[in-house]
């Protein structure tokens, strides 16, 4: 690929466009709220939903997380009364690449796949609100699928923050190292000082979700239990809900501000080197339009 070409790839994108969403569904919140997103979004004709991948959690006993990741976009869908997505929801790879070498799951497969679709207009985009490992993974077994895709990556932090570290990027840093090598076109969602700002509170999400529907009252249930277990008495709440903007850029990239940067060295500080290709960075997110959107889309019955 060029550098021509993979500008031109990361140029923001327009119309109705093809994307896969790679999460760890169970292992906070806000993967739910991007899920329902992405389907009710899929729904209206907006994009073209073609897979729901479960990724690893950090920590020990990360097959039996990938499990609970996986059931848990079943159980969002099953809200959301969208079975027909669950034949395109796939378990991803049960280690870490830290841990293991590069091998095949079902949400690789699919990836790849879809990657190759020569039908398909226009490139994959590849929304990861988790860990790297199952975009890595793919790319290793299939390296032609770079030039194909286009990863939106919820993961570290502003290239001028004092670390890198952050849950997504530094859950499989093996991963994570490859992919910010690889030379694939990527648009770097950060988590400090930019996704953290998609915040909302108890009290707007019952005044948009509360008694619309099913989907919205589980939402609405599991951010309550959320609050319950951890809140602190006397302390003004608020609970990011950062893993749509994901599924907004693909939707409206305007609600972005985002420019093109030369791709950093991963570590535990970002590295610079002139040589290194081109990726998009997003530097700031309008809150207000992107939850709007959001509460309209999942609110309807």
């Amino acid at each position: 690929m060029t550098e021509s070409q993979r500008v031109e790839k990361l140029e923001p994108p327009h119309g109705k466009v093809s994307i896969i969403v790679d999460t760890d569904a169970a292992c906070e919140v806000d993967d739910q709220f991007a899920i329902a997103y992405a389907v009710r979004a899929a729904e209206a004709g907006e994009l073209v939903l073609e897979g729901l991948h479960a990724s690893l959690s950090s920590g020990e006993d990360t097959a039996e997380k990938l499990e609970r990741n996986y059931q848990e976009i079943l159980t969002v869908l099953d809200h959301l009364h969208s079975p027909e997505y669950k034949a395109k929801t796939f378990r991803g790879c049960p280690q870490k690449l830290t841990e293991a070498p590069a091998a095949m799951s079902d949400a690789v497969k699919n990836l790849i796949e879809v990657a190759n679709d020569e039908a398909r207009e226009g490139p994959l985009y590849v929304v990861a609100i988790g860990g790297g490992t199952n975009i890595a993974t793919a790319m290793m077994l299939a390296p032609e699928i770079k030039e194909k895709i286009v990863l939106v990556w919820l993961a570290g932090n502003s290239l001028h923050w004092n670390s890198t570290m952050e849950w997504n990027l530094h859950m499989d840093t093996a991963a994570s190292e490859y992919i910010f090598n690889s030379g694939v076109p990527m648009v770097l969602m950060p988590a400090w000082n930019v996704i953290v700002e998609m915040r909302t509170t108890i009290f707007e999400l019952e005044h948009y979700l509360k008694d619309k529907n099913d989907i919205c009252d589980y939402l609405l249930k599991i951010v309550h239990d959320f609050h319950d277990k951890h809140k602190i008495e006397g302390v003004v709440w608020s609970k990011t809900i950062g893993d749509i903007a994901g599924i907004a850029y693909v939707l409206h990239p305007g609600s972005f501000e985002t420019r093109l940067v030369t791709t950093p060295v991963f570590g535990y500080y970002w590295g610079s080197n002139p040589q290194r290709p081109l990726m998009r960075i997003c530097d700031s997110v309008k809150r207000d339009p992107v939850f709007m959107d959001l509460f309209s889309k999942i609110s309807k019955n």
